[in-house]
């Protein structure tokens, strides 16, 4: 798997060890955190820095995993693939979030859309997770050829990879 990606506006790279600000920055933010979030627990630095380990240590382990995709103004997003547990069964999950102020730019549809073109050589079938109010999400999901497979919370939605 290739680490790097570049898009028209993105350039995407594996989580590293001390991506932890950008994550709790992130996810810390309200409009983020309300539908990434399966737990109130705020995302602290230590959860943040905890976090930043575990991604960096699934794309050593996996080769393949989330990016932070940065754009001309620096760190935007966090999107890609990663192994999860989706309604208590083990899953490839096609994950997103993009910072408050860089949303409604395309930008988690250019990330993933990129990340989606490895999916082949990964796993025969993706996953994603969202909750019932988060129509953006789910809007871009179907855009990129998922369908809802189950009624949640979360909903989860499946495509052929």
């Amino acid at each position: 798997m290739q680490e790097d990606l570049d898009t028209a506006r993105l350039r995407g790279r594996p989580v590293r060890d001390g991506d932890g600000p950008f994550l709790a920055a992130l996810f810390g933010a309200p409009e983020v955190g309300a539908w990434t979030q399966a737990e109130a627990a705020p995302w602290t630095p230590a959860r943040a820095a905890a976090e930043a380990r575990a991604f960096a240590a699934h794309w050593t382990a996996h080769r393949f995993g989330l990016r932070v995709w940065s754009d001309a103004q620096g760190p935007a997003a966090l999107a890609g693939l990663q192994f999860c547990v989706i309604g208590g069964l083990p899953a490839v999950e096609a994950a997103f979030a993009v910072r408050p102020d860089r949303q409604r730019r395309g930008l988690a549809r250019e990330a993933m859309t990129a990340a989606l073109e490895e999916a082949p050589q990964i796993a025969a079938r993706l996953h994603a997770a969202t909750r019932p109010e988060n129509a953006a999400a789910e809007a871009l999901l179907r855009r990129l050829g998922f369908a809802r497979v189950a009624e949640g919370p979360p909903r989860v939605w499946r495509r052929a990879a």
